[in-house]
């Protein structure tokens, strides 16, 4: 988190609920089959469990088939939320978790408190929302260290943990030069330690995994264990700095004030929300249109922390 307050401005800059269900209707009817919540914190938001429940009921095209409603959370409210979100509709959820050291964690989110993310995603699994997956920032010098334990953390929960590079986001303000810990680097830990294992028989392998049940339509590659007591476990990288999937990316991410983002990793938009909030019947097809139209085969990432937008990931969501 950033160490100076954000500011998303007026009450009014942003969407209602009822906005942001029409404008997924308008996704669905045209073909779109999943929709993410994230953040900022969605659990936050009033009237979340209502939205879920809103669009988990919209049909997908002219089709019986409804919208697939997850979320990413950073798991403080599940143990409060996690049931009426799944008596909603909510069909799967994604909770940040980059380490499971309390002292650590507290550094690094300014305000958390682990035990409640613990108990929320407890709740999670209790609730029987499926799939779960952990997203951690893999950091070096910060929580390389712990790599295979979040690993083991999640394999023996049943849930699927993914690693992710950091991004320059936010012009670089939170991105150091060395603090990059590779895709590569990551599975190579996780071998490291599996083989380690004597349960493994000093053995340790991970293979190619099409990720059925849990890749969705995201960026992450799945690796499947070959070896020892976790075998059949996956995890999943998501690797936007040294393993480029922009060619293939399929996402388009609104913020909370209506601004439709092509790219992650770029700042120009599209406003859905004048579009929405318009007489005009075809302006919210004009602006997506436009926006698909930026889509670029890759970003201007680079490894000193220069080329990435001005945005921060808070404000956008993953």
């Amino acid at each position: 988190m950033p160490d100076r307050p954000l500011d998303y401005g007026p009450r009014s800059a942003l969407l209602s609920l009822e906005e942001v269900g029409d404008i997924v209707a308008e996704f669905a009817r045209a073909g779109v089959e999943r929709v993410r919540l994230t953040g900022g914190e969605p659990t936050l938001r009033r009237g979340v469990v209502e939205l879920v429940e809103r669009l988990s009921a919209q049909r997908v095209g002219t089709g019986d088939e409804t919208l697939s409603v997850t979320m990413t959370t950073n798991g403080e409210r599940l143990a409060e939320s996690a049931r009426d979100l799944a008596r909603a509709g909510l069909s799967g959820i994604t909770i940040s978790i980059d380490t499971l050291d309390p002292l650590r964690f507290r550094k690094i989110t300014r305000r958390g408190n682990l035990e409640r993310v613990l108990q929320g995603i407890a709740a999670a699994a209790e609730a029987g929302l499926s799939p779960i997956k952990l997203n951690t920032v893999a950091i070096q010098g910060f929580n390389d260290d712990e790599i295979a334990a979040i690993a083991r953390f999640a394999w023996d929960r049943g849930i699927t943990p993914r690693f992710i590079e950091l991004m320059p986001m936010a012009s670089g303000e939170l991105f150091a030069p060395g603090e990059l810990m590779s895709a590569r680097d990551v599975r190579a830990q996780i071998v490291a330690d599996l083989a380690g294992d004597p349960a493994a028989g000093g053995r340790g392998a991970l293979a190619p995994d099409d990720g059925q049940g849990v890749a969705g339509a995201g960026p992450a590659t799945y690796w499947r264990v070959t070896e020892g007591p976790y075998r059949g476990s996956r995890i999943g990288t998501i690797a936007a700095m040294t393993e480029n999937f922009c060619a293939s990316c399929n996402r388009l991410r609104l913020s909370a004030t209506g601004q439709l983002h092509a790219c992650l990793a770029r700042d120009e938009t599209g406003d859905l929300r004048a579009a929405v909030r318009s007489a005009d019947p075809g302006a919210l097809a004009s602006v997506v249109a436009q926006v698909l139209g930026t889509k670029q085969d890759g970003h201007g990432f680079n490894m000193d922390g220069s080329g990435g937008p001005t945005k921060a990931m808070v404000s956008i969501g993953g």
